[in-house]
């Protein structure tokens, strides 16, 4: 078979076009780049959709390495070196066989290479070369200095003798390394009546990691408000601060906030940066239908489309893949957020800075004289926000932006009590999206069972089928999950709904007729991914209920 050029083989995934491959030429003479390179610089693909591409021509499977925890015997039996020159990375060992993640599978050379280095047989699976070289240098580094051990050995110290002397930068640091290697959102440190605990926000789910003598309390938090800037003295008041934390070269922003707690303060650390990879919108999980409704929205000129859901349910990942799916070569796109959370090099993108005055309403003032083709808007959270997005887009801007409700329709009131007039929000509004995420099962691990009677009513299926569970494996940590999918709702805006929402018509018409349109429930979407093996029924009863 005839191996395709990099650029035909990401045309035909659809992930880029002629016009996109004109301009990354353009620009490749000036810096001198592969053209892969100028591709992923300009986010115009990312390395995990070319290894994707490559996945499929090459007939290997796709791996989310960073997913991943990797089995150090494996690690061992290729040195660092190795790893680094062939961007190849060891993570399982079974019987005879060495599971290797590469990112050139056009390398014939390699198979032979890593069989006389390990003496095993490589099965090979591809991931992109900026996930591979993440996995090399965490994974290494933490196999070089096992910092698991340094936490339990200063809690054990502090256990025997609670005025042991212990270096604090060295342990905080610890904690925010095992934090980023474990792919955390969020770190909460507790204290109790009689313990300090320590948690990791996993993929939406808080997990206790560990739990410390009280001693510790004082100095452990000192260490880290001294770090973010905080007043130590102040303990009485919450407090917010930020924190820039390095590891390997890369940086990563830390926001801190402390709270006052009958037992000492409540520290809660919000970790951004750490998984700010842009994504495709088939990439987030949307199905086959919901992605054709997207495609419309997201080819319209002008209008409003709005993204609901939780904090941390992924609304501006949604953005940042719809943004790519909108023609940057031919448009002006501006962005403003708080804080910019994905560098998009096709976008002006600022930030919300109160301090000098710049918020959401006023970005987009400034903004009507940026000859604007689209806006991201990101969050619309005050009455003003609203009506002059809303105008913005009336005036033959394409806005995009997110607000707190808990589905579709529940936008429409949130919106009034803004202060947006109904026929304005009728006249504007083009689509609504809510969404949640939810746990996919492990590949690796997951049980196939047949479902029981109570399986079958909360599916609402007549027949039993067969549908899987969570396990628990090393890959996994034993979690049964690995990764999250997006679950949604979308609302195409037509004209029967568009003169409801125009003339206050009851929200029940509304939704009557947004389900005769189409529209299904967050929970219908759930069941679905259930019935295709992607997640559990217990992982769908904790995020949505029975």
């Amino acid at each position: 078979m005839t191996k395709k050029r990099l650029g035909e083989l990401l045309k035909d995934d659809d992930y880029i076009n002629d016009e996109h491959i004109k301009f990354a030429l353009k620009e490749q003479k000036a810096t001198g780049e592969l053209l892969g390179e100028v591709l992923v610089r300009l986010g115009i693909v990312t390395d995990r959709e070319i290894a994707q591409s490559l996945s499929e021509q090459f007939n290997l499977p796709f791996i989310d390495i960073k997913e991943i925890k990797p089995d150090t015997s494996a690690m061992r039996l290729i040195n660092l070196n190795f790893c680094r020159q062939q961007k190849v990375f060891a993570f399982e060992k079974k019987d005879n066989t060495l599971n290797v993640a590469i990112a050139n599978p056009d390398n014939e050379r390699l198979f032979d290479l890593i069989s006389r280095l390990t003496n095993l047989k490589p099965n090979f699976y591809i991931a992109s070369q900026s996930d591979i070289q993440e996995a090399i240098e965490t994974n290494y580094y933490l196999l070089e200095h096992p910092i698991e051990q340094d936490i339990e050995h200063v809690i054990n110290a502090i256990k025997a003798n609670p005025n042991t002397d212990i270096n604090m930068e060295d342990f905080t640091r610890s904690i925010f390394i095992l934090a980023l290697n474990m792919r955390s959102s969020d770190i909460h440190i507790t204290p109790t009546d009689k313990s300090l605990h320590v948690h990791f926000r996993i993929d939406g789910v808080l997990q206790l990691m560990y739990s410390m003598p009280y001693s510790i309390t004082s100095r452990f938090i000192s260490n880290i408000k001294v770090r973010a800037g905080m007043d130590i003295s102040e303990q009485r008041k919450p407090q917010d601060g930020r924190i820039s934390f390095e590891f390997l070269g890369k940086v990563y922003d830390m926001r801190v906030s402390t709270v006052r707690t009958i037992y000492g303060e409540n520290v809660a650390i919000r970790i951004l940066g750490a998984s700010a990879s842009l994504y495709s919108m088939p990439n987030l999980g949307f199905d086959s239908k919901d992605l054709a409704k997207l495609e419309i929205a997201f080819s319209k000129p002008y209008g409003i489309i709005l993204i609901s859901g939780p904090t941390g349910s992924g609304k501006t990942t949604t953005l940042y893949a719809a943004l790519r799916r909108i023609n940057a070569l031919e448009k002006n796109i501006m962005t403003v957020e708080d804080p910019i959370e994905y560098k998009y090099p096709m976008a002006r993108q600022t930030q919300v800075n109160e301090l000098a005055g710049y918020d959401f309403s006023s970005a987009i003032v400034s903004f009507m004289r940026q000859d604007p083709d689209v806006m991201l808007i990101g969050e619309i959270r005050d009455s003003k926000t609203a009506q002059m997005a809303i105008r913005a887009s009336m005036t033959g801007h394409l806005v995009l932006s997110t607000i707190h409700a808990n589905d579709c329709i529940g936008i429409i009131p949130r919106l009034k009590d803004l202060g947006a007039d109904s026929f304005l929000i009728a006249s504007s509004l083009v689509a609504i999206v809510a969404q949640r995420l939810v746990r996919k099962l492990c590949p690796f691990c997951k049980e196939e069972v047949e479902t029981s009677r109570d399986d079958m009513e909360f599916l609402s299926i007549d027949k039993p089928i067969k549908i899987y569970k969570k396990h628990g494996c090393p890959k996994c940590n034993f979690t049964g999950y690995i990764g999250r999918t997006v679950v949604s709702q979308i609302l195409s805006i037509n004209d029967t709904i568009r003169n409801l929402i125009a003339q206050d018509e009851p929200l029940y018409k509304i939704e009557k007729e947004a389900y005769e349109s189409g529209m299904r429930t967050l929970l219908d979407d759930a069941k679905k991914k259930v019935i295709d093996g992607i997640t559990d029924i217990e992982e769908v009863i904790r995020v949505f209920g029975r």
